[in-house]
């Protein structure tokens, strides 16, 4: 019988998912974090800044995602393929793998557009797309009814709406 650490545990655990999220952290943690293939791989793809740079930074390279150019200190270390999904027993040698990456399978990304990426993949959609949801996200998040005003749309009377509309005029339709 296979043991179920959330029902011995309720007290620290109440679902499964919260359960697997925990061991996900701390397997990201104990493995990725320090990673010397991670490590590594960023010291030896970092480089002076391009000509006409005025920063402070010593050493970057252009985001994967993005194209532009990003110092060291803002870049991340990121997988090309995406998630590695861990919801059960039978996920943990894959997770585990998936942290300990094979030659050509990563890529430095500014902080943001990993941030992008991640919510693409999770929610299924494009890069492009993505941009555009995470800036409707972040203008929400502030006074959209303003926002649109200052577009010269009306805004709608209720927040899903309001978002749309944010998102239909980012598109620019």
């Amino acid at each position: 019988m296979t043991r179920k650490p959330w029902l011995e545990h309720p007290e620290i655990w109440t679902t499964e998912a919260q359960f697997w999220t925990y061991l996900r952290g701390c397997l990201r943690r104990g493995i990725w974090e320090k990673s010397p293939i991670k490590l590594n791989f960023k010291n030896q793809n970092c480089y002076p800044p391009p000509k006409g740079y005025t920063g402070r930074a010593k050493s970057g390279n252009e985001c994967a995602l993005s194209g532009e150019w990003v110092n060291k200190s803002r870049l991340e270390v990121d997988h090309i393929e995406g998630n590695a999904p861990l919801t059960s027993m039978d996920d943990i040698i894959g997770f585990v793998m998936h942290l300990i990456p094979p030659k050509g399978s990563l890529q430095l990304v500014s902080k943001e557009a990993h941030k992008i990426k991640s919510y693409a993949e999770r929610m299924g959609i494009t890069y492009e797309q993505a941009t555009i949801e995470k800036q409707a996200i972040k203008i929400c998040k502030g006074d959209e009814k303003k926002w649109l005003r200052e577009r010269g749309v009306d805004p709608a009377s209720n927040a899903k709406q309001r978002r749309s509309q944010v998102v239909s005029t980012l598109k620019g339709e």
